[in-house]
């Protein structure tokens, strides 16, 4: 039995560095290696009547690479579309790309930066999930799972 699992330890080893990978960079489908981002804390407020209409997502990237890296789209397959803006006291600016620093962690929070979904395939519930697709100049496609929670949700720490 511990032979059989030294041996299957040693082959994933094996093929993981045949295949240039890194446990650093497992959240990022082709990372190069001074780029690492991760994802944390997406969800998605119940839209007020639970509207299909827009949603608002929000979400916090982490860069732990030594190379800034930058987010230039979001998609999901369950929204017609998905954008970035920023918030200010007055105004909401598209954002076409967003950088994300070396060792540093951008947050998409209420009263700033945020994505908006247009058009959802189905009306959103509490608990359930959506799919987003985040594009990075460098870090390549990293899929995450946003839950709808409740309009008034507040994330931990915020």
């Amino acid at each position: 039995m511990r032979t059989a699992l030294l041996r299957g330890t040693a082959a994933v080893l094996l093929t993981a560095a045949a295949a240039g990978c890194s446990s650093a960079t497992a959240t990022t489908s082709s990372a190069p290696p001074g780029s690492r981002i991760s994802v944390s804390g997406a969800y998605i407020p119940l839209p007020a009547g639970g509207s299909t209409e827009m949603a608002a997502g929000y979400l916090v990237l982490r860069n732990t690479g030594g190379q800034a890296d930058t987010l230039t789209g979001v998609s999901s397959p369950q929204a017609a579309s998905v954008t970035m803006h920023q918030s200010t006291a007055t105004t909401m600016q598209p954002l076409d790309a967003v950088p994300v620093p070396a060792h540093g962690t951008v947050t998409f929070a209420r009263g700033g930066r945020h994505l908006m979904l247009m058009g959802l395939a189905e009306t959103p519930k509490v608990g359930h999930q959506v799919q987003l697709r985040l594009e990075f100049k460098d870090a390549g496609t990293v899929t995450v799972s946003a839950t709808i929670e409740p309009l008034t949700y507040q994330p931990p720490g915020s």
